[in-house]
């Protein structure tokens, strides 16, 4: 079986649990619909084993697509006798878990330890939201920015991070997402592992490594494509690797890089993709001489402000 037949028929499994039947109302409602596909994804993640010389994926062999799809037909029809029992007067218990926050400062990194054993490396103006302790049946957390996680392997209990209208489903793997409120899209780069992506109620994607997600904010529309993940963890070592960023992302580099507010009126520098690595040790002159260079144009640095202009 080729990658285009496994990518099929894994599309055909998530898109079977997008259909809206009116027969069916298994939901109580939207958040008990998104816990359910995150619980069935959590489950679908941990039934593929890892990869070897000489074996092959899990899920190729047709036997095990019938056995997949027989524990499948019979988590839907328990919905409906789960959702019988919880109206009779099953109480549901709340988390009171106290909430953390982290937050990186302007041209900082910040390691933060959380109590599964799970490591996030936060980079500059990041903000990480998360419990003093994991009491629920999943490890939420939420990011502002970018970090790279280390999650900490648990099957029982998938790894969850939302940014905005997306979440990062994982059971224990490494990987990388950018998320800074004010851009127009967010991206997360797989390093280890298997990674699920969800919006608004559907999965989006299965991630491997070297591949990412890029998920347009307004739009909702998302692309998939191999990527180097030593690239979009390139921040850890200082460097900052813009490859096709808006003007937007480079005033937000340089305002978490070196506490700077760049601007510009002109429209063409405001419409223009930025392409270009540096050093966050670079001094901000260096910086803005070569973008100068790069896009014909001129900068004044004056209280705080840097002034690009033509």
């Amino acid at each position: 079986m080729d990658e285009q037949e496994k990518k099929r028929l894994i599309d055909h499994w998530y898109a079977a649990f997008d259909h809206s039947d009116e027969e069916l109302k298994v939901f109580a409602n939207a958040e008990h619909e998104e816990k359910v596909r995150l619980r069935l994804l959590s489950r679908i993640v941990s039934g593929i084993p890892k990869t070897g010389p000489g074996r092959d994926i899990f899920f190729l062999q047709q036997a095990n697509w019938m056995k997949i799809a027989a524990v499948l037909a019979f988590f839907l029809i328990s919905i409906p006798l789960y959702l019988y029992l919880a109206n009779r007067g099953v109480h549901r218990i709340e988390d009171n878990a106290t909430w953390m926050v982290s937050r990186a400062g302007t041209g900082k990194m910040l390691k933060v330890m959380l109590a599964d054993g799970s490591e996030i490396l936060l980079n500059s103006g990041a903000e990480l939201k998360y419990p003093r302790h994991f009491t629920g049946k999943k490890r939420e957390i939420s990011l502002d920015g970018e970090a790279f996680f280390k999650v900490a392997h648990n099957p029982e209990k998938p790894f969850v991070v939302t940014t905005g209208k997306l979440k990062t489903i994982v059971l224990g793997t490494s990987f990388n997402i950018r998320a800074y409120s004010g851009l127009d899209r967010i991206v997360v780069s797989v390093a280890t592992g298997k990674v699920g992506i969800s919006a608004s109620g559907k999965t989006l994607a299965l991630l491997h490594p070297d591949q990412q997600i890029t998920f347009q904010v307004a739009s909702g529309a998302f692309d998939v494509t191999e990527s180097s993940a030593e690239r979009a963890r390139s921040w850890q070592d200082g460097r900052v690797s813009l490859d096709g960023a808006s003007f937007s992302e480079l005033a937000l580099v340089v305002k978490n890089t070196w506490g700077l507010t760049l601007e510009t009126k002109s429209e063409r520098l405001a419409a223009a993709s930025y392409k270009t690595t540096f050093q966050t040790n670079n001094k901000i002159t260096q910086v803005m001489k070569a973008i100068s260079k790069m896009t014909d144009a001129k900068y004044r640095i004056r209280d705080h402000i840097i002034t690009l202009y033509e």
